[in-house]
């Protein structure tokens, strides 16, 4: 089961967020069958989602688009303060390993250029929005370079993705600690000295490890505050396709009813598939006021 943890940590000078995400990730891993290192892109991306998901409160959510000039292109994901996500990439279908190491290659699947955006809503007039660049293409040293430049919150960021031989993720997961003001310097010692020397995120989501075990390694006065399920949770419907079908227009519905006759839609999210008849494109076209 997939689940996010929150704790304070450091005596209540540091938060810590930790996410395991496999099952999620696997959800549409299998329904868009993606390739390993593709998989392994969007699953740190997911990771780091739910966790600034986690910062938020009732009703707010994050939608997080890391743009590189790596083939995936576009990885988006979403996320809510109650742990469900989604996520998806322009292009699935990549993958890079490391020559002989058998290693995933996510800097090449992602790009080693491009930019992080941040889009909050707060359930304020407007969003909020964090932009930084890409500036390395593994993405946990790029989220901790926007945590500490866009929100100006010293951050360290692990992320890790296991995919296993099959393709299927066998572990994902990550997390993050974000320093509180006024955290005194011989407690930002201590962090950046076990760090140095801390398990990577796969060997400790390899491990007979969890959540909490890895919280108490990172600091051991830590205090779990909350423990939430995680889940892959789509937002599509038919009536959305439809809506999105009415913004094209009259003109470019008629055209597509002219030669097409149908229109077959896909969820980039899910993979949920959604036909529109010959019948539906005239109720749409009649829908349509321009």
């Amino acid at each position: 089961m997939d689940y996010l943890i929150k704790a304070m940590a450091f005596d209540d000078h540091a938060r810590i967020y930790f996410v395991s995400c496999k099952d999620a990730l696997n959800t549409i891993g299998d329904r868009l069958s993606y390739y390993p290192s593709a998989l392994a892109a969007v699953g740190r991306v997911m990771s780091t989602t739910l966790m600034m998901g986690a910062m938020l409160k009732l009703e707010e959510t994050v939608t997080v688009k890391v743009e590189g000039n790596g083939p995936i292109g576009l990885i988006l994901a979403e996320a809510d303060a109650h742990g469900n996500v989604r996520t998806y990439c322009s292009n699935p279908h990549c993958h890079f390993e490391y020559g002989e190491l058998n290693k995933l290659n996510v800097k090449a699947t992602v790009g080693d250029s491009g930019f992080i955006n941040v889009i909050k809503d707060l359930k304020l007039k407007e969003p909020f929005i964090g932009m930084t660049p890409i500036i390395n293409g593994e993405l946990a040293e790029d989220f901790a370079y926007y945590f500490n430049v866009s929100e100006q919150v010293p951050s360290v960021v692990s992320l890790g993705v296991l995919v296993d031989t099959d393709g299927r993720c066998l572990t994902s997961g990550g997390f993050i600690i974000q320093l509180l003001p006024n955290t005194p310097d011989e407690i930002i010692d201590e962090i950046e000295n076990k760090m140095k020397s801390f398990p990577t995120m796969s060997d400790l989501l390899t491990s007979d490890l969890n959540g909490e075990d890895i919280i108490k390694m990172i600091s051991k006065d830590a205090r779990i505050l909350e423990t939430m399920d995680v889940n892959f949770k789509c937002k599509c419907s038919k009536e959305r396709f439809e809506n999105g079908l009415i913004t094209l227009g009259k003109k470019e519905l008629t055209e597509i009813l002219e030669v097409d006759k149908t229109a077959h839609t896909v969820c980039h999210f899910c993979g949920n598939e959604y036909d529109f008849t010959e019948d539906d494109l005239k109720a749409l076209i009649e829908r349509c006021t321009k």
